[in-house]
């Protein structure tokens, strides 16, 4: 190695070749908050998982009554990510999953009147019961 380049790696190591902290000043043009936020394969395998939870709800149906809090859960937990694609596909599928709740309760069609109460189908009654 030149001599440069063992001063360059020693620095710091001795009072001698201290690093003074007065001198550096390039700390006001760093961002470090948009240097944490990186974009990997991760947030976007999150995104697609994400994505997925929604539709797979909406096409398995009851079968799929069982996973849905923990699902719920999670998704609600994205929605403050900072990766605006993890937050788009998160509320899409809460939404999805609102929807499919909907649906599954075999929903009696609507009647205008303030005396329209219509009863939960016994499978909204045990999503209820498991959720609440």
């Amino acid at each position: 190695m030149s001599a440069g380049a063992t001063d360059a790696f020693a620095s710091g190591s001795s009072p001698s070749t201290a690093i003074t902290v007065d001198t550096v000043d390039t700390f006001e043009e760093i961002d470090i908050d948009k240097m944490l936020e990186v974009n990997s394969v991760i947030c976007i395998e999150k995104e697609i998982a994400a994505d997925t939870i929604g539709g797979l709800f909406e096409s398995t149906g009851t079968h799929f009554l069982p996973y849905v809090e923990d699902c719920t859960v999670e998704l609600v937990g994205q929605l403050t990510h900072y990766y605006d694609g993890i937050r788009k596909s998160s509320l899409e599928s809460l939404l999805e999953i609102v929807r499919t709740m909907y649906e599954l309760s075999n929903p009696t069609e609507w009647q205008p009147g303030l005396n329209n109460v219509s009863e939960l189908s016994i499978t909204a009654r045990a999503a209820h019961n498991t959720f609440l």
